[in-house]
Parts: structure tokens; sequence; C-alpha cells
């Protein structure tokens, strides 16, 4: 166990006197962080590939008499008029839902970008002239997405409201001069052609953020999780240029002909990977909770747990690099491209709700998915050391599975 330690504590130190090496981990992540959040915050959990962006309607309006008309149920109208529309449908994947709270939720999720509410007593309201609201809920993490639905629905509601308007003006002069409720209807018909002339609103359209606990989840707490997942990974090829430089210059060879176990050597190995990677989790964490105001959920015991559990996967990793790739330059380039693909099956670079449903699952090969899904299981959906276990089981098959096969091609090592 001494020995382990003191191979262990050795890599650390020399990795820490490494510029480059604290460039790669600490430096290259921050800068991606506010990068990618800045500029890819259009990027959203509310995209569909091949079916469109993800929206919802909900209609809770009641028809109501009209004179001009048998029934007046503007909410089924507007409904119809999004959904039926050949140029909408090839933009927008629209679902019609009567649960207005389960609506909200999938937005707070990000499995939809946006949703319509249309209020009960809407008709009654526009057809009484009283002022009424469209509700509009976006998910802040889809500024893009739910930025297009908005506008759409902004556009329906200003024809709407021209209408209203002109019904309700021809309505009450032809109302005043006493005639007949099928005459007042006939005006009103004709009114409403002429609608489009009108620019006054009598309806407007209420824009809400959707929110998680009181506070708004935006792009930048998506990408401080999912870069702190990916430059987890890096430690496994600081790991792999150890072991290949330890077996080139013959200093394994030469410790495992002392009374050092081989599992001394490899676990000292590993457990520097693992210290360095702790430090490296400990100061993102704290770099992006405490300045970037990145709220990673409300259990830091799970949160912790899935670090752990990648820090075991990343050091698993490190040994399989080194008993693949022959010199450092082969680690250097093996290394990155494995991370590269395990990032971006994962979802590091992007939500991966933005991929069709049946794509989707490609994140449970990765890593990076697993250790992402959970990092976010605990910070949008307030889950807890229980509700992440599979994914620290998962996360802890990678490590075992990488450390099995890496020592077996390492076993002829001298």
């Amino acid at each position: 166990m001494k020995r382990l330690l003191h191979i262990a504590l050795k890599d650390l130190m020399t990795w820490l006197r490494d510029p480059a090496a604290l460039g790669v981990m600490l430096g290259m992540p921050v800068i991606l962080i506010l990068i990618l959040g800045s500029a890819m915050g259009g990027l959203g959990g509310g995209e569909a590939g091949g079916g469109g962006i993800k929206v919802a309607i909900v209609d809770q309006d009641e028809p109501v008499a009209d004179p001009a008309r048998q029934e007046l149920a503007l909410g089924r109208e507007i409904t119809t008029m999004l959904v039926d529309n050949d140029e909408l449908s090839s933009l927008f994947a629209i679902e019609i839902s009567e649960d207005a709270d389960e609506v909200r939720a999938s937005v707070e999720r990000g499995d939809l970008a946006a949703a319509l509410i249309v209020p009960s007593g809407f008709s009654r309201s526009v057809n009484e002239g009283q002022p009424v609201e469209l509700e509009v809920l976006r998910d802040p993490g889809a500024d893009l997405s739910a930025g297009i639905w908005e506008g759409v629905v902004r556009s329906v509601a200003v024809e709407l409201s021209r209408v209203s308007v002109i019904a309700q003006t021809a309505g009450r002069v032809a109302g005043e001069q006493g005639l007949p409720p099928e005459a007042v209807g006939a005006i009103v018909g004709k009114a409403v052609e002429q609608a489009a002339a009108s620019e006054e609103r009598a309806v407007r359209v209420e824009v809400r953020q959707a929110e998680r606990e009181g506070e708004p989840f935006g792009p930048l707490d998506y990408y401080s999780l999912s870069m702190t997942a990916m430059f987890l990974l890096f430690g496994s090829m600081f790991g792999a240029f150890s072991l290949i430089t330890e077996r080139r210059e013959q200093t394994m060879s030469r410790l495992l002909t002392t009374p050092t176990p081989r599992a001394s050597f490899i676990g000292g190995k590993m457990l520097g990977i693992f210290l360095l990677g702790a430090l490296q989790f400990g100061v993102l964490y704290a770099y992006t909770s405490g300045m970037m105001r990145v709220d990673w959920g409300g259990d830091p015991i799970a949160t912790l747990s899935i670090g752990i559990a990648e820090l075991a996967a990343t050091a698993g990793l490190a040994v399989l690099i080194a008993s693949i790739a022959r010199t450092e330059r082969g680690a250097g380039g093996l290394g990155p491209l494995v991370i590269q693909v395990m990032a971006l099956l994962g979802g590091a670079f992007f939500p991966l709700t933005i991929l069709p449903d049946w794509l989707q699952p490609v994140r449970y090969i990765s890593v990076v998915g697993w250790a992402l899904d959970g990092f976010q299981a605990v910070q949008t959906r307030g889950a807890g050391l229980v509700d992440v276990i599979p994914n620290i089981a998962a996360l802890a098959g990678f490590a075992v599975v990488f450390f099995g096969i890496g020592v077996w091609r390492l076993k002829d090592a001298r």
C-alpha cells in the first residue's frame, strides 16, 4: 500500500508541475464552457431531428354562442390553424395535450422547446371585448426554437386581434341601429372580411421563461456539466502517457523485479489519475458554481458520487489506452480521438434531444453520456443518490471492463 501511494503522489506532482497539462485539464474546459454557453444557447432540448421542433398546445377554452355564427370556439380555431398549416408542420412537431401542468413540466425539463396554452374562457372574453392573454412557455435553453414558436403565436394573436376588434365594432354599431340578430350577424361577417385593415390588438401574448425551482435553466448550466464530464476523461490520456513512458524507459520492468507487486504499480498509476481528476473536478465544480452561478442541483453527494464513478472509468481507460498504444505519440492520437467520440455520443457538445428519438440512446455506449445524464438528473430533476445508482453502476462497469482488458494486454510487459 505504501508503494502504491508513493507512485500515485509522484505522478500527481509531475502533472501539477506541467503547465500544458494544467491548461488542458483546467483552462480549456472553462473557456469552452463560456464559448459554448454563449454562442450555442439556441440549441435546446425541444428540437427533434427529422420531426421538427417539439412544441405543444393546450386548449382550455370553451365554445360560446355568437350572433354572427352558431358557435365561437377560438381555442379550437387557433389549434387547427397551427396544426393544419403545411409550412408549420414541416418546422414543428406539435403535440396536442389537455394537461397544462404536464406540458409546463415538459418545457421545464427541456423535453419541449415551447408551448402554447389557450386559457379557459378565451372565446367568451374575446366575444365580450375583454382583454385576454395567450400563454407561451419557453425553454430558456432553446432560445432559437422557442423564439420561432413565439413569433408564430404572435402572428396568430395579431390576426385574431384584428378580427375581434372589427367584429366587435361592427356588431355594436349594428345593434345600436335596432337591427335584428340575423342582420347584425351579416354585418359582422362582412366586417370580418375587412379585419386585415385593422392594426388594433385585443389579444396579447404573455411570454414566460420555464423555471426550475425558482431559477431559470440556461445553456451555461448545460455546458458547465457537459464540459466537466468530457474533460474528466482527459486524465486518461495523461495516465496513458505515464504508463507508456515507464514501459519505454523500462522503469516498469525494473520495478517488477523488486518486491513491488504488479497490482501496486498499476494501482498506483490509477490512483494518481484518480487524484488528478478529483482535483480537476473540485476546481471546475467550485468555479462554475461560485463564479458562474451554475446550479449543480440540490444533492451534492449524488453529484460527487457520479464524478467519482467517472474518474474510476477514466483510470481504467488510461490503462486500456496504454495497452493499445506503443508510444506517447500513439497515445496522443488515440486518447483524444476516443475522448472526442465519447463526448460526441454522450451529448457534450449539443443536447441529444435534437436527434431523432430512436438515435438518442446512443449516449449509453459512452462514459460521458452516463455521467452527463446523471449530472443533469440531479441538476434539473432533483434526483438524489438512489436515483442515479444506475449511472454510477454503469460507470463502474466501464471502469472494470477498461481495466480488465488493459491489464490483460499489459500482462507481458516487463
